[in-house]
């Protein structure tokens, strides 16, 4: 079996892959409208950094070195998917939102994401972009990346059945995130229905699907109006359980 000669290049290459695997599935890092090379070359800047800081060199086999980028991309590739269900927290929501407003037949394709998205949802997940850039989201995701190999070192990461809890509990928060944004709006749009219900069996006559449509829609954004402010608070908690998430996974990915 061929033997790798003791170089720090080997070592960076490591790191490299699992930066590079962060950056493609972390949020707003992931969005296609991002262009490849800025996202490579923040990639090599940040691997620079973490090899300045602390030198690495790698010495074994060819199939050892394979297996541990492999093992490195898989690491990097769990932190930014964590961090991206925790995001898209803020987009369940406002299709939820959509949902009960009537807005979900009016979806439109987003770029960024190459999905469809509702209206609703979209105007939240602009509104979660520029939350996350205020708050310094992304500065917790390069730091989150950068501390990763103090407490995970290169060609050392365990992804075991104990990933799973990280995982569960990431999903849950984002469960609970997403309750928070369209609990709000949902709540008021049931009482509206159930306003228009009782208006349509007092009066007959009036076409209560027809009128229910607008002034849902009305009402919905109403109420969205009122409670943005909110979403700040929602922000905030969203960057704790980033946190939180990540730091638990670096517990549990740890040799």
């Amino acid at each position: 079996m061929n033997s790798l000669v003791l170089t720090p290049w080997l070592a960076l290459t490591l790191v490299l892959a699992r930066i590079l695997a962060f950056i493609v599935t972390a949020p707003i890092l992931n969005r296609r409208g991002i262009p490849s090379l800025l996202k490579i070359g923040l990639g090599v800047f940040v691997a620079l950094i973490v090899f300045a800081g602390e030198p690495m060199h790698y010495e074994g086999s060819t199939s050892a070195f394979i297996g541990s980028l492999i093992s490195e991309t898989m690491v990097g590739l769990c932190m930014g998917m964590l961090a991206s269900w925790l995001f898209q927290s803020f987009t369940m929501g406002g299709q939820l939102i959509d949902q009960q407003a009537g807005f979900g037949s009016a979806a439109m394709f987003d770029p960024g994401s190459s999905i469809q998205v509702s209206l609703i949802s979209n105007f939240i997940l602009f509104i979660s972009i520029l939350l996350f850039l205020e708050l310094d989201g992304h500065h917790i995701l390069l730091l989150g990346i950068i501390k990763s190999f103090q407490v995970v070192p290169v060609g050392a990461g365990v992804l075991g059945l104990s990933l799973g809890t990280v995982v569960l509990r990431a999903l849950t928060a984002s469960m609970v995130l997403m309750i928070r944004v369209a609990i709000p709006v949902v709540v008021v749009l049931v009482l509206t229905d159930l306003i228009l219900g009782m208006i349509g069996r007092a009066v007959p006559q009036l076409n209560v699907l027809m009128l229910g449509l607008p002034v849902k829609a009305g009402v919905a954004l109403l109420v969205l109006a009122a409670v943005s402010p909110a979403f700040l608070g929602v922000g905030g908690s969203l960057l704790s359980e980033l946190e939180g998430v990540l730091s638990r996974a670096f517990g549990v990915m740890a040799p």
